[in-house]
């Protein structure tokens, strides 16, 4: 889930049939990927308030030639539909140029693979058992679905809390071993789970001690660049959170002046210096 860890894994052209076996579990069951053409790997995003997002887009060959947006975020985000509307607008448009034929554009599926729960009206409806959703055009009265064109599916991987004897499908071992096999070694993998060839093939190729020397070196260097990312937010959070009690402070210590309670009483209550509250 971490952009290091996903990028090694599923960006690697030689993990190729592992990604196609995440994104035909993750899209509408009328859509299936038989080989991803082309990669045309984006930078994660520059450093924002959210931390960066892993990003991969896909030429894939299925059976309309469709175009696949892959997105990782492990943080909450507020507007995240908007935000997938207003990126898939964009690419959608780019794939013919002025002059072209409409008929020239081909769906695309933008995948956002979620460590936090998406908001729904109906919360009810969503568990561990229901938490893929595929929004795209809809007439509102007559429930007819508009031709293909920008379909936003999320996958909520935090509603997913099953225990692996509890896992019933496919899908549930596959989601089991995504969230949960780096708990395992090499070695260890559930005997459930032995049968199951992409789990063999994920445990192999996360682990680390087996990459190229030139794949760990640019693996090593992504870890570093998350990991100074994770740091500075973490550190701009912790300074707006001490930079607000202080303001706090300051505004509790202005109306106890104005009840008339003495320098030493505010300075006990709020913990402020006496020439903090002087200057008040």
């Amino acid at each position: 889930m971490r952009d290091s860890g996903f990028k090694a894994v599923y960006a690697d052209r030689d993990n190729k049939q592992l990604l196609i076996e995440l994104l035909n579990f993750f899209l509408p069951e009328d859509v299936k990927v038989s080989d991803i053409e082309m990669y045309l790997d984006r930078e994660q995003d520059p450093e924002v308030e959210s931390g960066k997002r892993t990003y991969l887009d896909l030429i894939c060959k299925g059976e309309d030639g469709s175009i696949f947006s892959v997105e990782v975020q492990q943080e909450g985000e507020e507007k995240i539909f908007e935000r997938c509307m207003y990126y898939g607008c964009d690419a959608y448009r780019g794939q013919i140029s002025r002059g072209e034929f409409y008929y020239q554009l081909k769906p695309l599926y933008i995948i956002c693979i979620l460590g936090e729960n998406f908001p729904h009206q109906d919360e009810s409806k969503w568990n561990e058992n229901h938490l893929i959703s595929h929004y795209k055009f809809i007439e509102t009265e007559t429930k007819e679905f508009a031709p293909s064109t920008i379909i936003i599916n999320f996958v909520e991987t935090a509603r997913f809390t099953k225990a692996l004897e509890a896992c019933e499908s496919h899908c549930d071992y596959l989601l089991y071993w995504f969230l949960n096999g780096w708990k395992y070694d090499v070695n260890g993998i559930p005997e459930v789970l032995k049968d199951i060839p992409e789990v063999k093939q994920l445990s192999a190729a996360c682990e680390i001690a087996a990459f190229s020397p030139a794949k760990r070196t640019l693996y090593n260097r992504s870890v570093m660049r998350e990991q100074d990312v994770i740091n500075q937010l973490y550190y701009a959070k912790k300074k707006g959170l001490a930079e607000g009690r202080e303001e706090k402070s300051l505004e509790i210590a202005k109306k106890m002046l104005g009840m008339g309670l003495s320098v030493e009483q505010i300075t006990e209550a709020t913990g402020l210096s006496e020439e903090e509250i002087i200057k008040l």
